[in-house]
C-alpha cells in the first residue's frame, strides 16, 4: 500500500543560500501575496538551485486521497503553436489546486498509441523552468499527466506504479486530477512524477549519473518506428536526459558485454560487470507479473537506463504502463521468448534463469495483492463519477466498469500464472 502526505499547512522556509530564510505562510493555497507597487508579481512558492538545506515538500502534489485541480491557461499564440508543433514548448500558467505557477513551458506528449492533440485530449509535460532557469515548483522541474486514452479503466498506471514500488523498485508518484485547459474541462487524468534529476536524487544516493530514455524513435513522415536496444545499430540513438554526454560510452559497454557472454555459459557473470543483476532480475518480474507488453522485456520499448556513480553499473526503470495488464499472446508475444536481449540472454542461461526464477518468487512474495485490491477500490470509488462523466472519455462507460473488473481479477489470477510459467510451487 501507498501511503502518501498530505500539503503541511506549516510554513514553508525559502531563501538563497548564506542568507536569513524568509519565512512563507503556505496555508492559503494560491496566496502569492500582495504586489503592491511593484513591477514584478510575487513568485509563486518555489525553490531554486543553493537554497541551503530546505527540502521543498511536494508530496501534496501527488496526494491521493482526492482529486486534484489543475488548470492550463495557453495563450491564443500558445494554442496555436501546440496544434502545429505539439512537441515544442510554449508558455502558459498553471495552477494545481489553486496555487499559482504563471509563466510555465508546456508541450504535448505520446507517440502512436497515447498522442491526442491538443484539441482533444492530449498528454501534457510541464517545464516550470523553461522559462525561468533554476526555478522549480515546490522542488519539482517538470511534472507529467497522463491522459487516460488507451486504458478505459483510467487506473492501469496508477496500480502498474503501485507494484513497482511494493516490489522493492525506484517508482514514480501519482495521483487523479481534473484538468481544465482555458477553463474547459479536459476530463480525469493522471498526475505523474517525470523521472528527471529531481526524480534521480529522490532515488538514488549519488544522482550525477548518466539517465537515458530508451523509448522507441518515431519517423512522422514515413510512419516507421526503431525500437531501442543493446545492439550495435542502434546504441546512439538512446536520449540522454541528465549526466555528462560520453558519446554512448557506457551504453557501448553493454551491448558488448551482451555480445562477448551470449551463449558463453557465464552470462550474468559478464553482463553482471556493467549490468546491475539484482534489480534487472526484479524488473522482469514485475514487468512479467503486470503484462506489461509495451515494457523492455517483450517490445524494447518504455525504459530507461541509470548509470550509477556508486558501483557503475546500469540500472533499469519501467515508464509509460498504459498499455499494461494484457496477456502476451494478444500482442504475438511469448514471455518464454522475450525480445530485449537482457532478458532473451538471461533466459537462455541455465544460471542467469535460475537467479530470475528466484526473483519471481521474491516478487510474489513482496507482492500484497489484498493491499492492493482495497486500493483499487477506494480509486475507484474516488474516480468513477469522473471517469463516468469524463468529456472527453473515449471508451464506452460499461468499459470503464469492464476494464476495472479486469484490473481486480488480475490481482488474484497473476500470482498462479506466474508459479505456472516459471515452476514454482
Amino acid at each position: 500500500m501507498i501511503l502518501l502526505l498530505a500539503c503541511s499547512s506549516e510554513p514553508v522556509v525559502i531563501g538563497d543560500a548564506g542568507s536569513e530564510p524568509v519565512a512563507v505562510d503556505d496555508s492559503a493555497p494560491g496566496d502569492t501575496g500582495d504586489t503592491g507597487d511593484s513591477a514584478e508579481p510575487v513568485e509563486p512558492l518555489v525553490t531554486e538551485e543553493g537554497v541551503g538545506d530546505y527540502v521543498a515538500e511536494n508530496d501534496w502534489i501527488f496526494d491521493d486521497s482526492f482529486v486534484h485541480r489543475i488548470d492550463i491557461q495557453l495563450s491564443d499564440d500558445s494554442f496555436a503553436l501546440l496544434r502545429s508543433l505539439p512537441y515544442d514548448w510554449a508558455p502558459a500558467d498553471l495552477s494545481i489546486d489553486g496555487v499559482e505557477a504563471p509563466g510555465v513551458g508546456v508541450r504535448l506528449r505520446g507517440k502512436i498509441g497515447s498522442f491526442r492533440t491538443v484539441d482533444n485530449k492530449p498528454k501534457w509535460k510541464i517545464d516550470f523552468n523553461q522559462y525561468r532557469d533554476g526555478r522549480d515548483f515546490y522542488g519539482l522541474e517538470h511534472l507529467s499527466l497522463n491522459n487516460s486514452v488507451v486504458d478505459c479503466s483510467y487506473l492501469k498506471e496508477k496500480l502498474g506504479y503501485a507494484i513497482v514500488g511494493m516490489a522493492g523498485l525506484p517508482t514514480l508518484r501519482t495521483a487523479f486530477a481534473s484538468v481544465y485547459v482555458n477553463g474547459v474541462d479536459y476530463g480525469l487524468y493522471l498526475i505523474l512524477e517525470t523521472p528527471d534529476k529531481d526524480w534521480l536524487e529522490r532515488n538514488y544516493a549519488d544522482p550525477e549519473g548518466n539517465f537515458y530514455d530508451g523509448k522507441y524513435l518515431y519517423d512522422y513522415t514515413t510512419g516507421a518506428y526503431t525500437l531501442l536496444d543493446f545492439v550495435d545499430s542502434v546504441d546512439d540513438y538512446f536520449q540522454l536526459e541528465e549526466g555528462t554526454d560520453v558519446g554512448h560510452a557506457d551504453i557501448f559497454a553493454v551491448t558488448a558485454a551482451n555480445t562477448s557472454a551470449t551463449g558463453s555459459g557465464q552470462y550474468e557473470a559478464i553482463t553482471g560487470t556493467v549490468v546491475d543483476w539484482e534489480r534487472l532480475h526484479t524488473l522482469l518480474a514485475v514487468e512479467q507479473w503486470i503484462g506489461h507488453n509495451d515494457g523492455y522485456a517483450l517490445n524494447t520499448n518504455n525504459y530507461r537506463v541509470y548509470f550509477d556513480p556508486a558501483d557503475g553499473l546500469m540500472d533499469m526503470a519501467i515508464w509509460d504502463l498504459d498499455y499494461a495488464f494484457l496477456e502476451d499472446s494478444w500482442w504475438g508475444m511469448n514471455w518464454a521468448a522475450p525480445r530485449g536481449v537482457l532478458a532473451s540472454g538471461c533466459w537462455s542461461d541455465a544460471t542467469c534463469w535460475g537467479n530470475q526464477r528466484a526473483a519471481v518468487q521474491a516478487v510474489i512474495d513482496r507482492l500484497d495483492t489484498a493491499a492492493l485490491d482495497s486500493e483499487l477500490d477506494r480509486w475507484d470509488a474516488l474516480t468513477y463519477d469522473l471517469a463516468y462523466g469524463d468529456p472527453r472519455r473515449e471508451c464506452s462507460v460499461e468499459s470503464v466498469a469492464s476494464y476495472r473488473q479486469w484490473l481486480q481479477d488480475w490481482l488474484p489470477y497473476r500470482t498462479g500464472y506466474m508459479q505456472s510459467a516459471w515452476g514454482l510451487p
